[in-house]
């Protein structure tokens, strides 16, 4: 019996125990309902806003009530969710709007940031590039000197001053600097210019100022405007991307020179000598090429908008991609009968059509043919 009792109070305490857990789990779920319902009911508000709520509430209120609910409660509830919908649509298009506004504008300020430094560093840049002209006068004053004493039979200067010279024109690098208030687009040397400028009109002899040209690098000279005078001897002479825009040179000599994508609209280079000149993409627009000698040369790309080849020589000139808008050939000489057919149907140029219409290929002499204007 003792034995007995004794079980039935264990199982007693074991009961009571398990009871006591069981109380603590359905309290535990208890709070956590509570606590759902409590964080439905504050949350239901910034989510469905009091309108939407209330408007539900009485259609369920009503529903309960009536079984059925009116066409007025419906309109409502309709409403309610629309203003809601298109509310917190606007809330969330200026959460999003006002962030990517702000980067644009940071982007911006990032940008004129970038550009003020470029344009500063090309001004520091530019400031170190003209200190060399101090050195370009050091070097012109030797010139001279050498020049002083010499006959006009022997200009010739000394190896030593020609490397200077040429060390001169190494050291001036194109940059970009302010121009009527703003950087320009395109790198240039001024300092070239003027340096090539002085020895031009320095008349120096022959063998000195090839050995120059030949060995220095005179691209992306600043030449625009300049009047050289007639006759200035540049051949050879290495121009690629520089601007001779509007520059005065007739009759300059500017055998196998290479101007690459050089600037020369409006340039005078009347009774020049071209002779297997490179002029790739050249700008020759509205250029004066009368009488210029343009045997072999080649202007692969280059634009003669508007120039004036009259009597020009053509003897194999290469003119693939060329534009010939507009262009003044008047007795230009070229090299073969069929020359306007030639250029119409296999080269690549613009205005070819214009000249087929404008000009005929009359035969004068062995091997040589002129363009006439048609009557």
């Amino acid at each position: 019996m003792n034995n007995e009792q004794e079980y039935i109070d264990r199982l007693k305490t074991e009961n009571k125990l398990l009871q006591d857990k069981l109380d603590k789990i359905n309290t535990g779920k208890q709070k956590k309902r509570k606590f759902r319902r409590w964080l439905l009911k504050k949350s239901s508000v910034p989510i469905f806003g009091s309108r939407l709520k209330k408007s539900i509430s009485n259609a369920i209120n009503e529903y309960k009530e009536f079984k059925t609910v009116s066409v007025d409660t419906v309109s409502d509830v309709s409403s309610s969710l629309i203003w809601r919908i298109t509310r917190i649509g606007l809330f969330a298009f200026m959460v999003a709007i006002v962030p990517a506004a702000v980067l644009i504008f940071q982007t911006k300020l990032l940008m004129n940031q970038n550009k003020l430094i470029t344009s500063q560093n090309n001004l520091v840049e530019a400031d170190r590039r003209s200190s060399l002209v101090f050195v370009m006068g050091d070097v012109l004053a030797d010139l001279n000197e050498e020049l002083k004493y010499k006959g006009s039979s022997s200009r010739n200067i000394s190896k030593t001053l020609e490397a200077r010279i040429i060390g001169l024109c190494m050291a001036m690098k194109p940059y970009k600097f302010i121009e009527n208030g703003e950087l320009i687009k395109e790198p240039i040397s001024p300092e070239r210019g003027q340096l090539l400028f002085s020895l031009l009109k320095s008349d120096l002899g022959t063998e000195s100022s090839q050995d120059i040209l030949n060995s220095a690098d005179f691209k992306y000279t600043n030449l625009r405007k300049v009047n050289l005078g007639r006759g200035v001897n540049l051949k050879y002479a290495r121009l690629d991307y520089s601007d001779l825009s509007e520059a005065q040179m007739p009759a300059a000599n500017l055998e196998r020179s290479e101007l690459k994508e050089a600037q020369m609209s409006k340039i005078n280079l009347s009774d020049a000598i071209l002779k297997r000149a490179r002029l790739h993409n050249a700008n020759l627009q509205r250029a004066e090429l009368l009488s210029a000698d343009l045997t072999h040369a080649n202007l692969f790309g280059a634009d003669l908008t508007g120039a004036d080849l009259s009597e020009a020589t053509l003897w194999g000139t290469k003119l693939e991609n060329a534009n010939l808008s507009d262009v003044i050939l008047d007795n230009a000489i070229v090299d073969r009968q069929d020359w306007i057919d030639y250029i119409d149907d296999t080269l690549n140029i613009k205005g070819a059509g214009d000249i087929a219409d404008k000009y005929r290929v009359k035969k004068q002499g062995k091997q040589q043919f002129v363009l006439i204007p048609r009557k």
